[in-house]
């Protein structure tokens, strides 16, 4: 189903709320508003736009910088909670030790998040974001045909069997749904977002856990039987083996959509069968 420039609009002036929510007060919830608000963006600009206008390649840039910037900040607070609701009996000190090193580092990145977005950052930013989605071609798009492009080249990657690949899928689908989200009307759209929500929401599972586990490896590089990177080892493990099943769950339901699916029309009933039956009772 054909979309027009309403939705894509609505995306660049969501940012644009999230910007000023962020700007004023960095709270967890409002960085991770702002993150997915940006991906969508930056998706947006990628897919549907061409960057050959220096004006949309510098938003483009912008827009990035400052999505890293908060990403760092944003999986600090993952990984706490992550770790928070880890339960090791032995070295209880190793969790309290790093549980206060990360809530430091966050306290550094949020500072330097703030930092970036000082007054001139910020106005800059509206400032390109409005001029982005006024002059944003109008010209209709096919945004499920576009989906249906971007989840055959989701299709034609191989099983997950290493990380690299189970995180290209993560990005991949990520990239799909945000489009998907612009025809989300059409039926398949809707059961392509869901799909791919269900394989997002075990993917960031996954990723969440290992880059806990590598964070603290680099910080108990010494501790390398510990206790508590066992458990965090053991978690991941788990995660990736849920992860792997949900790529696949995903691919094969994604192999055809609701539309796909031919519905036989009824059948006639047929009168000269019911008298038979009727005169045989």
């Amino acid at each position: 189903m054909a979309f027009d420039y309403d939705p894509v609009a609505q995306l660049f002036q969501r940012l644009e709320r999230q910007l000023n929510k962020l700007s004023s007060k960095p709270q967890p919830k409002n960085i991770h508003q702002f993150r997915t608000a940006a991906r969508r963006v930056e998706t947006v600009l990628g897919e549907l736009h061409s960057l050959s206008d220096r004006r949309q390649r510098k938003l483009l840039k912008l827009v990035t910088k400052l999505r890293r910037r908060a990403g760092k900040v944003r999986d600090l607070d993952v990984e706490t909670a992550a770790l928070r609701s880890l339960r090791v009996s032995e070295q209880p000190g190793r969790k309290t030790q790093i549980l206060e090193t990360m809530l430091a580092m966050r306290a550094k990145h949020e500072r330097r998040l703030l930092d970036l977005l000082d007054k001139e950052t910020v106005r800059e930013l509206r400032h390109r974001l409005k001029r982005a989605h006024e002059r944003f071609p109008d010209t209709p798009h096919d945004a499920m045909a576009l989906t249906r492009t971007m989840l055959a080249a989701f299709m034609s990657n191989g099983h997950p069997t290493s990380e690299k690949l189970l995180h290209r899928y993560r990005i991949a689908g990520k990239k799909i749904r945000y489009i998907a989200e612009l025809a989300a009307d059409h039926n398949d759209a809707q059961y392509t977002i869901e799909e791919l929500k269900r394989m997002q929401d075990a993917l960031g599972e996954w990723h969440d856990w290992l880059t806990l586990g590598q964070r603290v490896a680099k910080l108990l590089p010494e501790s390398v039987n510990s206790p508590l990177r066992a458990a965090i080892s053991n978690i991941t493990r788990a995660k990736y083996r849920d992860a792997v099943q949900a790529v696949s769950t995903a691919k094969a339901n994604l192999n055809r959509f609701p539309s796909d699916i031919q519905v036989a029309p009824p059948q006639k009933p047929n009168i000269v069968a019911q008298r038979v039956a009727r005169a045989v009772a």
